[in-house]
């Protein structure tokens, strides 16, 4: 206990010397002094300065916010949350666009693995029937569905 007492004595003791300001002086046998306390006879020199009170904050200026009142403060919370909302609902509708896309891609990269198979394709013409796609039909068909693909698929 008494040995905590003293540590705090001695750290209180310590800012009070902080706080002081310190002069340095030469004495008649031109020998140099310092001190916290300048002699009433020499010529002084002020090594550092005591400082006069302590440092407070900045006073309001321009750069430090007004206090808002419970209306903005209300007002300010809305938009934020609407912000909010709003940019959900866009990662959503981005989400969904890029779900689709997906979709798409694969649906179109099978149908180009199974033109390029060699299978036989048939169409349904105007006339509502069926039509078999012959080796030219079926190149024409491979190439549109190639560029579909670099269309959809790209990264």
């Amino acid at each position: 206990m008494l040995r905590n007492l003293l540590v705090v004595l001695l750290v209180c003791a310590g800012q009070a010397a902080f706080a002081q300001g310190i002069y340095s002086w030469k004495d008649a046998s031109g020998r140099v002094h310092y001190s916290d306390l300048p002699p009433p006879e020499a010529t002084v020199r002020t090594v550092r300065q005591a400082p006069l009170a302590p440092s407070r904050p900045a006073t309001a200026d321009s750069t430090q916010a007004v206090p808002q009142s419970y209306a903005e403060k209300e007002l300010a919370f809305r938009k934020r949350r609407a912000e909010a909302a709003e940019s959900e609902e866009k990662s959503r509708k981005n989400k969904a666009a890029e779900d689709a896309r997906e979709r798409d891609c694969t649906e179109m990269r099978h149908q180009l693995a199974a033109l390029e198979s060699g299978q036989s394709f048939s169409r349904f013409d105007d006339n509502g029937e069926r039509a078999i796609l012959d080796e030219n039909e079926r190149n024409a068909e491979i190439e549109r569905t190639r560029k579909a693909v670099e269309r959809t698929c790209k990264q």
